[in-house]
């Protein structure tokens, strides 16, 4: 029964949840992998599944709640550095350093967003590292775009907070850095 159930659903969904998890991870390859754990996932809680909300929204939220949690690992980011600094290894523009400053900015910021609650944590990292739209945020988040504008400004502001507490630290002497370190 359950099998019958996961295949119909594999046929229905299974190119829509593709997608889906494609907006999130920009690459087919991880994409594969993304979607044998939500089938997987689908198959061990379906009895769990209650008639409640509709299936398809119940799937698209297995499928971005998988996407996240790859986002979020360890692994992702570690590879990313790596390849990277390998980048960087072979550029001759010139430019290295400007470069290397600005993956550090970028790498501040994505810690900075880290920090906040989780409410403003997906929509500035869906706006800022993903490049998607208001809307598109709104249509993956299964939110009103007027959330996701209000937690866009709220966001932003929160980081402006942030980085002007940084302004406004002092800066240590260079023999006191020396001292510290």
């Amino acid at each position: 029964m359950a099998e019958h159930k996961i295949e119909e659903i594999i046929t229905n969904y299974g190119t829509e949840l593709r997608y889906v998890a494609f907006r999130y991870v920009r690459n087919w390859a991880v994409v594969d992998d993304i979607m044998q754990e939500v089938f997987l996932k689908i198959f061990l809680k379906l009895n769990s599944f209650r008639e409640q909300s509709k299936l398809k929204s119940w799937l698209y939220k297995i499928t971005r709640n998988q996407c996240i949690d790859y986002l979020r690992s360890k692994v992702v980011k570690a590879t990313v550095l790596v390849d990277e600094m390998e980048d960087l290894r072979y550029s001759t523009d010139g430019m290295v350093e400007n470069e290397i400053l600005e993956r550090f900015e970028r790498e501040q910021l994505y810690q900075q967003i880290e920090a906040l609650p989780k409410d403003y944590k997906q929509t500035l990292s869906l706006y800022y590292f993903s490049d998607y739209s208001y809307k598109e945020i709104s249509d993956l988040l299964c939110k009103d775009i007027s959330f996701v504008k209000n937690k866009l400004f709220r966001g932003k502001r929160m980081l402006k907070q942030i980085y002007e507490s940084w302004d406004n630290e002092p800066v240590p002497s260079s023999r006191q850095s020396w001292e510290m370190t």
